[in-house]
């Protein structure tokens, strides 16, 4: 074979290899992706999409360069092949049909236990960035993942292909027998939505095949679930997540989850634990997947009925995601608060609580390869998405380091006070804490006073600002002056986060109000109700005990964000939306006025 005809060779197998990914990954893509994906949604693993047009080109741009390496290899395999350094054979009489069934199982397992190791050693903290950290950028998969690697990964990944026929005797028949298992074995570990039946994971012998739900449960939580085809790997060696067979039985009882007439889930009340500061954690035990799966620092809103009537108010969840055993709410009762008072002084074990599955926009999703430095900066009850981003960044980024700027009034105020004491005990090179007293005179291992430029300053002086991310969540004149501050002190706004848990909402008329009939979908369940002239939609409904989603109420968090698909509205104040979002018909429905006479809106 001369260069010529190798070049020849090298273009038809990339279009080959071009046809069989387009022929098995297309099909799955569309139908699950596209065309069902809502029809499919009751086996979807993550219940909450993440993965969106970019995850979707950057996994194309890869796949076109691991399917160029992977057509290299196969030519030149097929090369040292006509040189007669290969045992590859054509006629099965050579060897037998019972060598020929034998050699298949053979591959599969070695190929099963290369994979294992291999996979496990690129997730090595000194090999990741350089192998497999392209692969993970798709933390929710999907069928077009299954091609995108890293050139290196690439490699790699169709380095036992290329080496066994230098080693044993392997009929064509088998590789492309191998080569058809190993791409729908991906393609279904990539996929998304569970396609192995209720009971696969107990099941005898079958069990030990991995399903769609072990390879997605790995994207998720990077540190387990290494296996290819089979799982008996992790589990001679411990590394399959505790939580896999339930992850898998609980996509096919989700029918059975108890849900109130809003469609949100309802939620039993497991234990309370006080906390500092009239401080209360109410622990929820035996969740739905979707309350393990949200991103740290987002929120949930719950609907607490009081004397007749039921009022919804968003709490930050205060769990680590994809770690903590129960999904945890951190509630500070408030002086004159209804519903916070009603919790703190009424809710009991066993209660249940209807909850809506979590959302919001300030949010950090971890990247194990992240060298990150990150500076939070958290007021009295703002901590709580603090602490849960604080406690992922710690479990699932351990290169990054976290500075800590915590203002209370005194120490007995400090929520989350020896939690976070152990912490930094037990990760002292990775998370410090400074706190910062207001009415506490002579405090020992803190400052007196409250957090100020100056304070940004000493911070800066130690570190490289160009490097540090800030996410602040405080009381809204705090947080204010902070932003100012950092912005004089030449922090980028994209490097700045803010969560506002505490805001006088605006509860005063606005002209240029039209009175409307809404229409809004929220979780699933349909509400109506006129808008009041002068009001924005979210007032409007909150007055009608409409379930609305909301937080701050000054266009600021993103929580109240609705597709508007029929009608216009005009928006008072958006420092949220992007120009993408609008253009795509999105509103914050604590902002918008009436223009027409119906609006509908369905939440993101």
């Amino acid at each position: 074979m001369n260069f010529q005809n190798f070049l020849s060779e090298l273009a038809n197998h990339l279009v080959d290899n071009f046809v069989e990914y387009a022929f098995f990954v297309t099909p799955f893509f569309i139908i699950f992706w596209m065309v069902f994906r809502h029809k499919f949604q009751g086996i979807r693993i993550q219940e909450v999409q993440r993965a969106n047009a970019h995850h979707f080109q950057h996994d194309l741009r890869h796949t076109v360069v691991t399917l160029f390496i992977f057509s290299l290899m196969d030519v030149s395999l097929l090369y040292l092949q006509t040189l007669g350094f290969t045992f590859l054979y054509d006629k099965i009489e050579e060897f037998g049909w019972f060598y020929l069934l034998f050699s298949f199982a053979v591959v599969l397992f070695l190929h099963d236990a290369f994979f294992y190791w291999t996979h496990r050693a690129m997730h090595h903290p000194k090999l990741y960035h350089f192998f497999h950290r392209v692969h993970h950028e798709s933390t929710d998969p999907s069928p077009l993942t299954s091609g995108s690697f890293h050139p290196s990964e690439a490699v790699v990944e169709n380095a036992l292909q290329f080496i066994l026929p230098f080693v044993m005797p392997l009929h064509f028949s088998v590789i492309l027998a191998w080569q058809l298992f190993d791409i729908i074995n991906n393609v279904l570990g990539h996929l998304g939505y569970e396609l192995y039946p209720n009971g696969w994971v107990k099941m005898p012998v079958l069990k030990y095949k991995t399903t769609s739900t072990h390879h997605n449960m790995h994207h998720q939580l990077f540190n387990g679930n290494y296996a290819l085809y089979f799982t008996w790997w992790d589990r001679w060696m411990g590394t399959e997540f505790k939580d896999y067979e339930s992850r898998h039985t609980q996509i096919f009882e989700r029918k059975h989850i108890r849900k109130s007439a809003n469609g949100w889930y309802l939620l039993k009340v497991k234990h309370i634990t006080p906390e500092a500061n009239d401080a209360i954690t109410i622990h929820f035990g035996d969740v739905p997947s979707i309350f393990h799966d949200f991103s740290a620092g987002q929120h949930v809103t719950i609907g607490v009925e009081i004397d007749g009537a039921v009022y919804y108010r968003t709490f930050s969840l205060a769990s680590v995601p994809n770690a903590d055993e129960d999904a945890k709410l951190t509630i500070k009762k408030i002086k004159g608060g209804k519903v916070t008072s009603y919790l703190a002084e009424n809710l009991k074990v066993g209660d249940t609580l209807e909850v809506a599955p979590p959302s919001g926009q300030f949010c950090l999703i971890p990247e194990p390869a992240h060298q990150k430095h990150y500076v939070m900066i958290a007021g009295g009850s703002g901590i709580t998405p603090i602490y849960s981003m604080i406690g992922t960044v710690l479990k699932f980024e351990p290169k990054s380091k976290i500075s800590l700027l915590y203002a209370n009034r005194t120490s007995e105020s400090i929520i989350f006070k020896e939690k976070l004491e152990k912490w930094a005990k037990e990760f002292p090179t990775q998370f410090e804490i400074k706190h910062f007293l207001s009415e506490e005179e002579n405090p020992q291992n803190a400052t007196k006073g409250y957090i100020t430029r100056v304070s940004l300053e000493a911070l800066l002086n130690r570190y490289d600002k160009r490097k540090l991310d800030f996410y602040l969540c405080g009381p809204e004149i705090m947080t204010n002056k902070l932003i100012e501050d950092l912005a004089y002190l030449g922090i980028a706004k994209d490097k700045i986060h803010r969560e506002l848990f505490l805001i006088t909402a605006q509860n005063q008329n606005n002209p240029g109000a039209a009175k409307a009939l809404v229409q809004a979908k929220v979780f699933g369940k349909i509400h109506q109700f006129e808008t009041h002239d002068g009001l924005t939609i979210l007032q409007s409904g909150l007055a009608q005990q409409i379930p609305l989603p909301y937080s701050c109420q000054s266009g600021l968090c993103g929580t109240c964000k609705m597709k508007c698909t029929e009608g216009k509205v005009t928006m008072l104040n958006n420092q949220t939306l992007s120009e993408q979002d609008i253009k795509a018909g999105y509103i914050l429905t604590c902002q918008a006025l009436p223009q027409t006479e119906k609006i509908t809106i369905q939440n993101s």
